[in-house]
């Protein structure tokens, strides 16, 4: 597993099942590895090695958001993503980081170290 990144789970179902007849990840229309379905999310957080949770938020890419974690230093050595949620549709996402975000901040204080505003949304 990449350090500190998001690492994808193996299919369920196929399990014993031969691949012939399933698209490759470079077949025309694939989606990129990591990517889930249009519309759809997953919720997760950043945690440090203590268990700590140091961001919320939701996305449609975990493995790109690792990264773009990464780069802005918010995804460190030790830290992990943890994705906390199947694909649901976005929306549902976005209400599971907002009432997350109000439980952190009822129960601290304060937003994690990372979350700067208090819905969750950009603006």
């Amino acid at each position: 597993m990449a350090r500190g990144g998001y690492r994808g789970g193996a299919r369920r179902g196929f399990v014993g099942r031969s691949n012939a007849g399933q698209s490759s990840s470079n077949a025309k229309g694939a989606r990129p590895e990591g990517q889930i379905k249009s519309g759809k999310a997953v919720q997760y957080s950043i945690r440090n090695g203590k268990g700590a949770t140091k961001y919320i938020g939701s996305t449609n890419n975990p493995t790109r958001r690792a990264a773009q974690h990464r780069e802005a230093g918010k995804l460190s050595r030790g830290d992990k993503l943890v994705v906390e949620t199947k694909a649901i549709p976005r929306k549902s996402a976005e209400r599971i980081e907002a009432a997350k975000l109000a439980s952190h901040r009822r129960q601290y204080g304060t937003n994690p170290k990372h979350n700067a505003t208090k819905d969750g949304k950009f603006h």
